[in-house]
């Protein structure tokens, strides 16, 4: 009974569904003691996930910078409230034109992300676990709509909450990025990263380095 009432799920479980020796107000400190650990170990859990698929060693690849978390989501969440309608393959251009640009300005990426070679451009490591963790923390939501037997995936802001987490150089590369782009749709952003120097000089399911950063120009003559 001991190690089953050291999981706070259990320990919940069993105060809600037996009567103990214990009065209502002890009880609702308890209850409220549970949620706080809880959240502890939802965070160490999703620490241990991180840990094992995206915290790599500062390095080229993801722009001299293990992966934030927090940066990353940010980030999506800056464009999703900026752009309504927001496609997925869109976002993810964004993403690593603002990581890029700002490794070439500053010597760092924001987000620490590793980009890979696809099909339809640049894309972030691991990108659909990631949004799928946004998803499920009320961070963002994706909506899936058929047009002319396409998918067509909007990324739509649950929270606004993503100031406090950027610089205001990182907001300003960001701004940039998205002014550039405005008006472009997602076949037409995909096919301008696809003349990037870095996406040409890799194959499929390769990384992108960073290397390739002081290759890119926002403003093509």
């Amino acid at each position: 009974m001991l190690i089953f009432l050291r999981e706070p799920v259990n320990m919940r479980a069993y105060l809600n569904d037996n009567e103990v020796g214990i009065n209502h107000v002890q009880k609702e400190k308890l209850l409220q003691r549970l949620d706080e650990l809880e959240g502890v170990k939802e965070r160490r859990i999703e620490k241990r996930f991180l840990d094992v698929f995206f915290q790599k060693k500062p390095c080229i690849d993801n722009g001299f910078k293990s992966f934030d978390y927090e940066k990353f989501y940010a980030a999506v969440l800056f464009f999703a409230n900026k752009c309504e309608g927001l496609l997925k393959v869109k976002l993810l251009k964004l993403l690593n034109y603002s990581d890029m640009i700002f490794y070439k300005e500053n010597g760092v990426s924001i987000t620490g992300t590793r980009y890979i070679h696809l099909p339809f451009g640049p894309v972030p490591e691991y990108y659909d676990v990631l949004f799928g963790m946004m998803e499920a923390q009320n961070i963002i939501s994706i909506n899936i709509n058929f047009v002319n037997g396409y998918e067509k995936h909007y990324v739509t802001p649950v929270t606004h909450d993503f100031i406090s987490i950027l610089s205001h150089e990182e907001m300003d590369v960001m701004t940039r990025v998205y002014d550039r782009f405005v008006n472009f749709g997602s076949a037409e952003i995909s096919n301008y990263s696809h003349e990037e120097v870095g996406y040409k000089e890799t194959a499929q399911g390769e990384i992108i380095s960073y290397d390739y950063a002081k290759d890119i120009m926002l403003e093509r003559v």
